[in-house]
């Protein structure tokens, strides 16, 4: 557009300077013409081309701005008046505070409760005395295989409660540390670098969340069993409930970790990490 409106400039200077120029030089001049052409024949052709070529110039002048005007300007008329074009929706971002996530160090876990048994029921017993070869009576013998059938063999005979085998021990209840507790914390096969790309690759982006925008970090809680599994996964700080639940997948999916260790044993560890969901 700017190169027709240089051109019609141009044309447009041209012909002001031709019909102004009263130079001899100047074959438009009426005086030049009539002087040229007198005492000749006039309808030849060329003195009527030359008294005619300021209007044929001013019509092409006007017609050319014409042209041009319909050209450039008909695609914008048409834009003007045409059906307006649909906007994109536009996409929600949520801005997320997240001083409001600072990860709470946790408390020193107290020291595990002492178990105390309780006490084992009295036993009925029989002396168990050794045989030995002596020419003098023995005043206690030993018990016979009739006795052993109903009580059990002892250091010595006491009354109690006749049973088959002693009661098992209760269960004790094993302990789970936090994380700042440990003398050696569990462990991502590779880091904890390893353990982020990990998620960032096996992480899906919700559709719902996707298209509203919505962004944030999940903060999930677990416990590293002694063997390296991912056992009791939960959420401690959620952003909604898709990504809460792409986020608890995710981490139910890693694989087994290095076990904590107290006094070189393997423990269970409660550990807590940031799943972080970003639009790009």
């Amino acid at each position: 557009m700017l190169t027709y409106a240089i051109i019609i400039g141009v044309l447009l200077l041209l012909s002001v300077v031709l019909t102004y120029d009263t130079s001899w030089m100047n074959v438009l001049q009426d005086l030049r013409n009539n002087l040229v052409f007198a005492d000749r024949n006039k309808e030849y052709g060329a003195y009527e081309l030359r008294q005619d070529y300021n209007r044929r110039l001013g019509l092409a002048m006007l017609s050319a701005v014409i042209f041009f005007a319909l050209v450039v300007g008909t695609p914008f008329v048409v834009s003007k008046i045409g059906p307006k074009e649909k906007e994109a929706d536009k996409v929600q971002v949520v801005d997320v505070n997240l001083e409001l996530f600072q990860e709470e160090q946790p408390d020193e876990p107290p020291p595990p409760p002492e178990v105390i048994p309780p006490p084992q029921p009295q036993i009925e017993t029989v002396q168990f005395v050794a045989v030995e070869a002596a020419d003098e009576p023995v005043e206690a013998p030993p018990p016979t295989q009739e006795d052993l059938k109903e009580t059990t063999a002892g250091q010595t005979t006491q009354e109690g409660e006749k049973i088959d085998a002693p009661p098992p021990p209760p269960p004790v209840e094993e302990v789970t540390y936090d994380l700042a507790a440990v003398q050696e914390q569990p462990e991502f096969q590779g880091g904890m670098a390893q353990m982020y790309g990990y998620l960032k690759k096996n992480i899906k982006y919700p559709d719902m969340e996707f298209d509203a925008g919505i962004q944030g970090k999940v903060y999930v809680e677990f416990v590293v069993e002694k063997d390296g599994s991912v056992e009791d996964v939960s959420v401690r700080r959620g952003v909604s409930p898709g990504l809460d639940k792409e986020a608890l997948r995710a981490v139910r999916s890693m694989p087994k970790w290095s076990p904590g260790k107290m006094n070189g044993k393997a423990v269970k560890v409660r550990f807590t990490i940031p799943v972080d969901f970003k639009l790009q």
